[in-house]
């Protein structure tokens, strides 16, 4: 089942979104509850991390990730993904296309993912 949560890494807050094996009739209720979390933050305060190894995408879940991650932008530092191989890639190229998004990138790991995401933190933390 795929749950939605706030994890610290290297004493950074990210909003870590586990899909891994979600099957088709669990991603949109659960697209939706993220969304509502990610819109209730300040604007340009959340990184995200993705799992998507082995959940199962129709037309229908790549609809609503396309408005779910364009939505998303205005509040996103970045978000990062993995688990996508084959099909996915296809998907998440159209996700990307739509969306415009230039703050979204594929990592090979969740620690990869975990630890692209402190260094764009470090990026947008002012300089003493």
């Amino acid at each position: 089942m795929p749950e939605v949560r706030f994890i610290t890494h290297k004493g950074v807050q990210i909003l870590y979104e586990n899909f891994e094996n979600a099957r088709l009739d669990e991603i949109v209720p659960w697209i939706e509850k993220t969304k509502a979390i990610i819109r209730s933050q300040p604007r340009k305060s959340v990184l995200g991390l993705v799992n998507v190894k082995g959940a199962s995408f129709d037309l229908s879940v790549t609809s609503a990730l396309k408005e779910f991650v364009k939505g998303n932008e205005p509040y996103m530092i970045c978000a990062a993904v993995y688990g996508v191989e084959g099909l996915k890639e296809v998907i998440f190229s159209s996700v990307l296309t739509f969306s415009r998004r230039k703050n979204l990138v594929l990592c090979k790991t969740l620690e990869e993912g975990k630890d692209y995401l402190v260094r764009q933190a470090e990026k947008q933390r002012p300089a003493p």
